[in-house]
């Protein structure tokens, strides 16, 4: 569309001093004629757009033009600031509500919070750090860290931070190991004594971040079947997909589908207690008595 057009040549135009007519004829699929119609609508609508013939020339904004609510409908106005409010999510930037009051008063559109998510949770990552690593990753500086993986073990790393990355309901720092020489995934939460050195670093080519972590091997699974108590229904309806709960009787809710035979089944359903009740496979459920009678014998004099 056309309007969209002339949206586009204007942005271009605000980040390049100069563009010919024929290099937007190409990137737009249009003719020349074309865009010098575009530039006219664009003057006549108040954009201090002008001309330059000959060798050297091309197409320019006067220096101190800003962008203004004129070239936006009422809709794309409303998606920008829309999508400004969901960054309220990562409260760490304080520029993004300085950008949001300035657009809003740019726009004349009440500032309606219509949407709020919250990234943080209750053992979640500072604010401090998380702050420290964004400065680390715009500005290329290596940060140092103590980290303690999967098994408790702690290690001194040196990495070159990439990307902040919330998944799974964590905070994860994605950066290039000067140790190990290959990408990895840093658990935020798991990271203490965090630093940001004066070391700079080059960003690596795409092709040579190879994200180890981002395709773990896939874990073996088991067809699971037990009862959970009722009562902590609210656990097991945030935890497990929905198809995969039943209610087994008036007090019990039965779980069956296939999960993956990792770690955290162990400990979660260890952390139901005395409410939960393994039905299949039975080899499993000897795996968790055996796990539960040690527990016991640490509690033993």
């Amino acid at each position: 569309m056309q309007i969209n057009r002339i949206f586009e040549i204007t942005y271009m135009l605000l980040n390049h001093e100069q563009v010919t007519a024929k290099t937007l004829s190409e990137k737009f699929d249009v003719s020349v004629r074309t865009i010098y119609r575009d530039i006219d609508r664009m003057s006549q609508a108040g954009i201090p757009v002008y001309t330059e013939r000959g060798k050297g020339g091309g197409i320019s904004l006067l220096s101190d033009f800003v962008l203004s609510k004129v070239l936006l409908n009422a809709d794309e106005r409303k998606s920008i600031l829309q999508a400004l409010q969901t960054t309220r999510a990562v409260k760490f930037d304080p520029a993004n509500e300085e950008t949001l009051a300035k657009l809003t008063a740019l726009f004349g559109i009440a500032d309606e919070p219509w949407l709020s998510i919250d990234f943080s949770t209750w053992y979640g990552p500072s604010a401090h750090d998380f702050e420290q690593l964004k400065t680390a990753i715009l500005t290329q500086k290596v940060v140092t860290f103590d980290y303690y993986n999967a098994k408790g073990e702690m290690s001194f790393r040196s990495v070159e931070p990439i990307q902040l990355v919330f998944k799974s309901m964590s905070w994860y720092l994605k950066a290039y190991c000067l140790a190990k020489q290959e990408s990895r995934m840093f658990k935020l939460s798991r990271i203490i004594r965090l630093r940001v050195s004066e070391q700079q670093f080059t960003k690596r080519l795409p092709e040579i971040q190879v994200d180890k972590s981002l395709k773990p091997q896939a874990p073996d699974m088991i067809h699971l079947k037990m009862l959970v108590s009722s009562e902590l229904g609210y656990r097991i309806f945030d935890d497990f997909p929905i198809e995969a709960i039943q209610r087994g009787s008036s007090k019990a809710l039965l779980v069956e589908g296939d999960f993956p035979k990792t770690d955290w089944l162990y400990s979660y359903i260890l952390s139901l207690g005395q409410a939960v009740k393994i039905l299949e496979p039975l080899d499993f459920k000897h795996e968790l008595i055996t796990l539960i009678k040690k527990m016991e014998e640490n509690y033993h004099e």
